[in-house]
């Protein structure tokens, strides 16, 4: 006894979030009440407790534990008391190497409600209660993951909000619009449609001393924001213009941890993402939503040399041949033309790998301009003889492309029947003998691999053949946009970006005496309905 009392009797505890939940029964004070009592029951002195409050089983770097361990490895511990062995963890092999670090300080270990004592010997049950204790984390665990599952695809997910959102104050899962960052977020939207970047929108955000999404959730829980709180960043504005949460879509399920025993977080694959359309109430529209996708998908507004904007229509213009962007160029205050990136790039090197496809920047608005103006005024005049055009002039592009893909599939289902064949063949030259079996091995993987890529070809192609059959004209997003323009005057940037997707520029047809262009030829895709006839330009 006399060793007993130079060293401490160390009564560990420990309470999870879970157990919390399981009552009285496994709660700290509870647990100490049971220690202390087993303690001076067994004749157990100068006791000290050890314990780790909301802490898992699954988790071997604990507070309590750790400093209790450091007590163990100085040797100044010469009993460890629990009240059962789930308390110490719940992981086989952790929980083995405690206990034979315990061991090898001549630590007694007692699990006072199991009945495990170190001192009477090797316990065999406590193997047992080690791996049923593993188990039950597993399989909560597991049920957990289920729950969390379910309850996002139902959209009863009581994540924290984003910027724009605030919780219905009878139902947290319920998302409401706040109206003084929705505000913000409207404005943003409308911004970039206009033409500014995310530096630009930033700036203007800071000067106006508008309060960052950081700095609005600490407002609204009643807090005072510090200066560096406020402030917004590019990548703050880039994250709100990707967020389809402003469309009424939430998503969930993104992130997971890699197991019970690792809680690593880890991303989930795409696919497995749950995603729920109208979840919450919309903040942006979303056509305008893909607009500004699309608009961001291309090249950025910028200025030029002088000083002025490079024109409403930088980003949306292709040269036909390469299908590289129109590069923006400048010859002195008055000559401002496009020309194939991709030509512009191999001329300094002496290279001919496209042609110039110039066309005169303030010609080519000219007729963009026109042709938004005969668009607009044919859907407001005859909306139906406009739809009948629209989805002849869809069945005829999408024909050809039919066609296509079609020849491909037989082409290629002619090839995987060829291949059958040729497999079948090799086997029987393996077993006569005519083939050495590594000659076959390496002819058998070379067909299977051919074989199986044309076979995921093939399903491909069938995907993309119903995906054409099944989509039809966005006439209804189209006709919407054309309700909100009665009358257009000029081209603007918001105006060329939420009626135009793109426009592909073909070589103009020179004049042989001049060198001049004398006519080109204009493919104008509009957004929603795609492309709306050809368009002949003097420039």
């Amino acid at each position: 006894m006399a060793l007993q009392k130079e060293k401490i009797t160390a009564l560990y505890c420990r309470l999870s979030v879970d157990d919390r939940n399981d009552g009285e029964s496994n709660s700290i004070v509870n647990q100490k009440d049971i220690l202390i009592k087993y303690a001076e029951q067994h004749g157990f002195t100068n006791t000290r407790f050890f314990v780790d409050d909301g802490v898992s089983g699954t988790l071997f770097s604990r507070p309590g534990l750790n400093t209790m361990l450091e007590e163990v490895n100085n040797d100044n511990v010469a009993v460890v008391i629990i009240k059962d062995q789930s308390r110490i963890g719940r992981d086989v092999l952790e929980v083995g190497l405690l206990k034979r670090q315990f061991e090898e300080h001549n630590v007694r270990f007692i699990a006072a409600a199991d009945g495990l004592d170190s001192a009477k010997g090797f316990d065999i049950m406590s193997i047992f209660r080690d791996v049923f204790n593993e188990f039950y984390v597993a399989d909560t665990s597991k049920k957990i993951r289920e729950v969390k599952r379910a309850n996002a695809q139902k959209g009863k997910v009581c994540s924290s909000m984003s910027y724009g959102y605030i919780a219905d104050p009878k139902d947290k899962s319920v998302w409401r619009i706040d109206e003084v960052a929705a505000e913000n977020i409207r404005w943003i939207f409308k911004r970039v449609i206009a033409g500014d970047g995310p530096s630009a929108i930033a700036r203007e955000l800071n000067e106006r001393k508008v309060l960052s999404p950081v700095a609005r959730k600490i407002e609204l829980k009643g807090g005072d924001p510090t200066q560096s709180e406020t402030r917004w960043f590019p990548y703050t504005v880039c994250n709100i213009l990707k967020n389809v949460v402003y469309i009424g879509t939430q998503i969930s399920q993104r992130e997971t941890t890699v197991s019970y025993k690792n809680h690593k977080k880890v991303f989930r694959p795409e696919d497995e993402w749950v995603v729920n359309e109208n979840h919450h109430p919309p903040i942006i529209e979303k056509e305008l939503f893909e607009t500004v996708q699309n608009l961001r998908s291309k090249n950025r507004r910028r200025k030029t040399k002088y000083g002025d904007s490079v024109g409403p229509l930088n980003g949306l213009l292709y040269c036909s041949d390469c299908n590289s962007r129109m590069r923006y160029l400048r010859d002195g205050p008055k000559r401002e033309y496009f020309t194939c990136t991709t030509y512009q790039n191999a001329r300094h090197h002496f290279e001919i790998v496209c042609s110039r496809h110039g066309i005169n920047r303030i010609a080519a608005e000219e007729v963009v301009l026109a042709k938004i103006q005969e668009t607009v005024t044919d859907a407001q005049t005859d909306r139906e003889a406009f739809a009948n055009k629209i989805h002849h002039n869809s069945n005829i592009e999408n024909e050809q492309v039919l066609k296509n893909k079609t020849a491909e599939i037989k082409k290629s289902e002619r090839r995987i029947s060829e291949l059958n064949k040729i497999i079948k063949n090799i086997y029987e030259d393996k077993i006569s003998g005519e083939l050495s079996s590594e000659r076959f091995a390496i002819m058998l993987s070379d067909y299977e691999s051919e074989q199986s890529a044309l076979i995921e070809r093939v399903e491909t192609l069938y995907t993309e053949i119903e995906d054409i059959k099944s989509k039809t004209a966005g006439l209804d997003s189209f006709f919407e946009l054309v309700d909100c323009y009665i009358e257009i005057k000029e081209l603007t940037p918001e105006l060329a970006r939420l009626f135009i997707e793109k426009i592909v520029v073909y070589e103009g047809e020179k004049n042989h005496r001049n060198g001049r262009t004398i006519s080109q030829r204009l493919d104008i895709y509009f957004n929603h309905i795609g492309l709306y006839g050809n368009v002949g330009d003097n420039s």
